[in-house]
């Protein structure tokens, strides 16, 4: 996770919690303690927080909502050639006439757009999806519930006792990283990872979408193992590695 998206999250968890952990932060985003008391120092000289013995609380500046759609356009262009790749790929696999969940993300984003111009049927709980394309072909399904400006998505009861309603051809994953040692991939966020599960437990066939950026990358919450997808796109890492049967690698 970059610096940037690391402040995000810090001051969101400001404004929900009140007071933040240092070490407890530190864990949820899978990194050091180092350097989130460095994002810590870095935000407090610049207004937006104020800092207390081990962790930091709010200064009554602006909320994170305020920066969410700016952040969330920024990250669609990180890696965003891979991103692409990525999700022309998967596509190969969707007829039309399909059922299909996607997830949220910046990964799965480039999918819906492809998929949004398609005669398919499409239930999504990610409002990203909304803006994508003025007049589709695809009948787009939003999942209710409570929505999170910072990723842009529904969660919450309303939205996984909905979802448990349909069933799918496909479903699309995406996640924040994947240890293939441990042969698990991860996310940051337990709200948005029930209804990833949802998704998948409804669905015939399922597929993990990455860029090699992601290998090697552990997050706050391990949530299903590499051997539960059919296949898993990944754009071809700069290094040599072994990886899973399942992986299909993507030209960048």
């Amino acid at each position: 996770m970059i610096a940037s998206e690391r402040s995000l999250y810090i001051l969101r968890a400001i404004h929900e919690r009140g007071v933040i952990n240092l070490k407890e932060v530190a864990v949820e985003l899978g990194t050091s303690e180092a350097t989130i008391r460095r994002d810590l120092e870095k935000l407090e000289r610049a207004g937006k927080l104020t800092r207390v013995q081990g962790g930091a609380t709010s200064n009554g500046g602006d909320e994170p909502g305020d920066m969410s759609e700016l952040a969330m356009r920024s990250k669609m262009q990180i890696n965003h050639a891979e991103k692409q790749a990525v999700a022309a790929e998967a596509a190969k696999n969707v007829q039309d006439g399909d059922t299909v969940f996607l997830d949220c993300g910046t990964s799965i984003a480039p999918l819906g757009t492809m998929l949004l111009r398609r005669k398919v049927r499409i239930v999504t709980y990610s409002a990203l999806l909304l803006s994508q394309v003025k007049m589709p072909k695809a009948e787009l399904v939003m999942l209710g519930g409570s929505y999170d400006p910072h990723h842009s998505i529904f969660t919450g009861t309303m939205a996984e006792q909905m979802l448990r309603s349909f069933r799918f051809d496909h479903a699309f994953i995406g996640c924040y990283g994947v240890s293939l040692a441990e042969g698990k991939c991860y996310d940051l966020d337990m709200a948005s990872t029930n209804i990833k599960l949802i998704g998948m437990e409804n669905a015939m066939h399922r597929y993990l979408l990455l860029d090699d950026s992601k290998l090697e990358k552990r997050g706050f919450y391990g949530f299903a193992d590499l051997a539960a997808f059919d296949r898993v796109y990944c754009t071809r890492p700069q290094q040599p590695m072994e990886l899973p049967r399942n992986f299909e690698l993507v030209q960048k």
